[in-house]
């Protein structure tokens, strides 16, 4: 296809050509004649031509987007996919509900509110594979959100029913996220100009880079008005990962407690007991990932549990790597404020209502009131 053509416009594949129509019968003579069934078939006539005339406009784009059970591509499963041929809000759109041979995890279902029981009934991913490859195959240009996350999801549904996986060669793939990220630069120095509202001299020193991210993060905070928020809810806001490695055996997520017992991360045996594995059939597993280029922790874990038996290692992996579940945040207690004895001689008093919280205020952080000493400790004030 050559010369410059339009992303906005998107038209189906090319019609069946109409056959002629005979004399006496065309869109003139049935407008004339003004009869009914001639104008239906105007009608249809006229759509058809449309439709021909349109496809040369522009590519054929494919805006799609999927819901899933979790964020595992081994384990996890598409639930909803939807596609919209088009750009614009006229577009038409087509959405599949698709029943997963596995559990909905309570983190996804609270992203997008699908249920299990909303799935009953619903077709599984081999039904609806062969429509769902049918608007990939014809279509040009893909375009979703982070974009890479969906197109695995929806490649390794067809590795699980042994299809062969969608073809995207020569398919212009178009990712609104990471085209976000190229075009409004995220450097220290356009940080500044944003959230401190100037640039900084001697960009690229480390002194004047600490101080300015100093200054950014101050900023960035009033921006978004998390002035008040305590240093493990921003933690946990910077890296949705942050709560969740308090329970890594190690550095990285290749290994997790999970209770009382080490589990995989990682692998066709993803959340499998190491210990279990090293005693069953499926050992070798472990001793590929002793030979393999893991992290020296990964292969240190593995090679004690092929080694030692199940309570030795797991006694073993609690002084190597101890772990401490976090404590449950302690509730509120209300203060307890001392009964005040009546003065005989003082005016009869008068009932008020009682106070209020004191407001908190998004500015400097100046005036605020601090209700007890726990909060202002966990509090967060930018530096001036």
């Amino acid at each position: 296809m050559e010369g410059t053509l339009s992303l906005f416009d998107w038209c189906p594949a090319p019609a069946a050509p109409v056959a002629p129509l005979p004399e006496g019968s065309g869109p003139c003579a049935q407008a004339v004649e003004a009869q009914v069934e001639a104008d239906a078939v105007v009608a249809v006539v006229t759509q058809s031509v449309a439709v021909d005339v349109a496809v040369d406009a522009g590519p054929r784009i494919v805006v799609f987007d999927c819901e899933t059970t979790g964020t595992d591509r081994i384990q996890d499963q598409v639930i909803e996919l939807c596609i919209q041929r088009g750009l614009g809000d006229d577009a038409t759109s087509q959405t599949w509900r698709i029943k997963p041979t596995a559990l909905i995890h309570p983190g996804a279902q609270a992203v997008h509110g699908i249920a299990q029981a909303d799935l009953d009934g619903c077709p599984g991913f081999a039904q609806v594979a062969d429509a769902i490859a049918a608007v990939f195959a014809e279509t040009d240009v893909i375009v979703g959100y982070n974009i890479a996350f969906d197109i695995d999801m929806l490649q390794a549904e067809y590795t699980r029913i042994g299809r062969p996986l969608l073809d995207l060669n020569g398919k212009k793939i178009v990712d609104a996220f990471r085209l976000w990220q190229q075009c409004e630069p995220r450097s220290l120095q356009h940080a500044h100009q944003r959230f401190v509202g100037n640039g900084f001299a001697s960009a690229h020193s480390a002194s004047a880079d600490v101080a300015a991210t100093g200054r950014v993060l101050s900023g960035m905070l009033k921006a978004f008005n998390l002035v008040d928020q305590d240093w493990e809810s921003i933690a946990c806001k910077c890296d949705p990962q942050y709560a969740s490695r308090a329970a890594w055996v190690g550095p990285s997520r290749h290994l997790r407690w999970e209770g009382e017992v080490v589990v995989l991360g990682f692998g066709k045996h993803a959340n499998a007991a190491v210990h279990q594995l090293a005693a069953g059939p499926d050992r070798s597993f472990l001793r590929w990932v002793v030979d393999k280029d893991f992290p020296v922790h990964v292969g240190e874990v593995c090679r004690a549990a092929l080694d030692l038996s199940g309570e030795a290692f797991l006694a073993w992996a609690r002084q190597r790597y101890p772990y401490a579940p976090p404590a449950p945040a302690p509730a509120p207690v209300a203060p307890v404020v001392a009964p005040v004895e009546a003065d005989p001689a003082a005016p009869e008093a008068i009932a008020v209502e009682p106070p209020t919280r004191p407001t908190r205020s998004r500015g400097n952080g100046r005036g605020r009131a601090k209700a007890s000493s726990a909060e202002s400790s966990s509090s967060l004030a930018p530096a001036k």
